[in-house]
């Protein structure tokens, strides 16, 4: 009877930390849904902590690209470009500027997105 019982709670324990893991591209997203609501409020020393930690998960997801569907990708795209926006709205953008090695791996669709993104803020005087 204990056995049956501890076989269950180990059972259950696994499945519930299973189901709360969130995937590489939700914590990107999230991360960047974060800087932007946040961002302006953080010091030169924290953006390069949330800086680093973005480029970890970039870099993680660059390695495994081949393993994510196509929406899964663009939400990246989307993320990374968010996460850009708010450094440099926010004054850190030499901050992010270290991120163009990890962001060149996530192919074409990223480099595009980034060169219409720093033609528009040059347009702006930015």
């Amino acid at each position: 009877m204990k056995r049956a019982f501890s076989i269950l709670i180990v059972t259950v324990s696994a499945l519930l930390l299973a189901s709360c893991a969130r995937s590489l591209p939700d914590r990107i997203d999230r991360l960047a849904d974060k800087v932007e609501a946040k961002g302006a409020d953080y010091s030169i020393e924290e953006w390069e902590k949330v800086a680093k930690q973005f480029e970890g998960m970039v870099m993680e997801f660059v390695d495994n690209y081949d393993k994510y569907k196509p929406s899964e990708k663009a939400e990246v795209i989307k993320a990374t470009a968010r996460f850009s926006a708010a450094a440099v709205k926010s004054g850190a953008g030499s901050v992010v500027a270290g991120l163009d090695d990890a962001l060149k791996g996530l192919g074409g669709g990223l480099n595009d997105l980034i060169e219409g993104a720093k033609g528009f803020l040059e347009g702006l005087g930015l």
